[in-house]
């Protein structure tokens, strides 16, 4: 028995024995008769019974009534905390098919926990997210519009839909949301962040310089992200330049990129872009100086290509030749304007002159089969088909292969012709020959160059 329930027994005999009291005390006086209403009467100890009965009774049923609803209540707390508990166990088993790839068995995850509850904010968000993978850009944005509805105060299900509207290609609806987000929280560098990728990814590089120049107003000097940002605003201003030189703006264009070779001296697309605009304003000279700056700062192949191409567009083949001569002259090692010349050579049928250059870089190259390419034909134009058929043998690649290949040494891209940005993963300096050496870039004179990305 409880101690409570003892009292509460021990109270009611202590009650029962003073009404007992009381009633042989005063039996005269309880006996005492009393009318009521009409011909009906009683006696006043009868009627002080009466009273006390329903008292007692009402505080019963008051209580019982009282009892029955917390149990009632229990019981819904129990269905409740089950059902909760059913909610999150298959919520959990989406993410685990949505971490796994199984987009499928995620989404069949998801809408059930919805039937279950409509307004399960985080399933809102994952079913969309899974959706918008899918291409599904409708339905990842109706569900992502309902979570805001949810908690208009969250910003999360709003970078859900800048990411549903920037896949859908709807860049204007992907900014007007960002604009929302950055009006609860100006200060909000990841919105900023987002607003720049916005831009990058419309091409609108003035708005996406002005994004990033409050990235760099906001962001803390501890932050990790803070590099990356610096390396993103270097390509956004070289592509303001390359914009200006689309638009017959060399003058403007030249004043950007000399800046950032000046401010980054290993940013090779700089080098090769104001050589360009150079050559477009007329200054031919100061284009190839340009260049020629660029390789004897960073030692890339590239430049060697671009002064190749740039005078034998121009059906000047001896300047290109001094050319790459003063580029062999300047390279602390000299593998690969070597082989450029060599392969400049071959292109003008200058095949003794081919020879002597192409010849000397045997066992220097682990991996070139375009040189074994190039000596083989050699030797087949000079009838020497054994030592022909010898280099055939070695050549790995069977197409395309005077055509040197370039390769994106941040995604593994492979491509037939350099470009200062890769197509692929949106990365600046990185494109680079494909071609290995069996001493390292050090040795062969070339500077490592730093990575410059969009990724955000």
């Amino acid at each position: 028995m409880r101690v409570r329930t003892f009292f509460m027994f021990l109270l009611l005999l202590g009650a029962l024995w003073a009404i007992a009291s009381i009633w042989t005390a005063n039996e005269e006086i309880l006996r005492h008769p009393i009318k009521l209403w009409g011909d009906t009467s009683t006696n006043v100890g009868w009627l002080l019974v009466g009273f006390m009965g329903v008292g007692v009774l009402g505080t019963v049923l008051l209580g019982g009534a009282r009892e029955l609803s917390l149990v009632i209540e229990r019981s819904r707390l129990r269905k409740a905390g089950r059902k909760y508990e059913d909610i999150e166990d298959e919520y959990s088993r989406g993410l685990v098919a949505d971490l796994e790839g199984r987009d499928a068995e995620a989404l069949a995850h998801f809408r059930k926990v919805l039937e279950w509850d409509s307004r399960h904010f985080n399933t809102l968000i994952k079913i969309g997210e899974v959706l918008r993978s899918q291409g599904k850009h409708a339905e990842a944005i109706e569900y992502h519009r309902k979570a805001h509805h949810l908690k208009e105060d969250s910003t999360r299900p709003l970078y859900a839909l800048v990411e549903d509207y920037a896949a859908k290609g709807e860049m204007d609806q992907a900014r007007v949301v960002l604009g929302k987000i950055i009006a609860v929280n100006k200060n909000s560098v990841a919105a900023w962040r987002k607003l720049r990728s916005v831009h990058m990814k419309d091409g609108n590089w003035e708005e996406a310089l002005a994004a990033h120049e409050r990235v760099v107003k906001l962001s803390w000097p501890e932050d990790p992200q803070v590099p990356h940002d610096q390396r993103t605003g270097l390509g956004i201003r070289y592509e303001i330049a390359s914009e200006r030189l689309r638009e017959g703006k060399p003058r403007e264009a030249i004043a950007m990129l000399r800046r950032l070779v000046k401010e980054h001296p290993s940013f090779i697309p700089a080098y090769v872009k104001l050589g360009h605009a150079f050559v477009k304003q007329g200054n031919e000279s100061e284009g190839c100086r340009a260049w020629f700056g660029g390789f004897e700062t960073t030692g890339s192949p590239i430049f060697l290509t671009v002064l190749e191409e740039h005078y034998l567009r121009r059906e000047q083949p001896m300047a290109a030749i001094e050319a790459l001569k003063r580029c062999i002259a300047a390279s602390r090692k000299d593998t690969l304007p070597r082989f450029y010349l060599g392969k400049l050579y071959f292109r003008l049928e200058m095949l003794d002159d081919a020879f002597v250059a192409l010849s000397s870089l045997e066992g220097r190259a682990s991996y070139a089969p375009t040189l074994h390419y190039l000596l083989g034909r050699i030797h087949e134009r000079r009838k020497a088909h054994p030592k022909a058929n010898e280099e055939y043998r070695r050549v790995i690649k069977e197409t395309d292969l005077v055509q040197l290949e370039y390769r994106c040494r941040a995604c593994g891209q492979t491509a037939m012709e350099w470009t200062d940005r890769c197509a692929a993963c949106g990365e600046w300096q990185t494109i680079e020959v494909n071609f290995r050496e069996e001493i390292s870039p050090d040795e062969l004179g070339l500077s490592p160059a730093p990575i410059y990305t969009s990724r955000v």
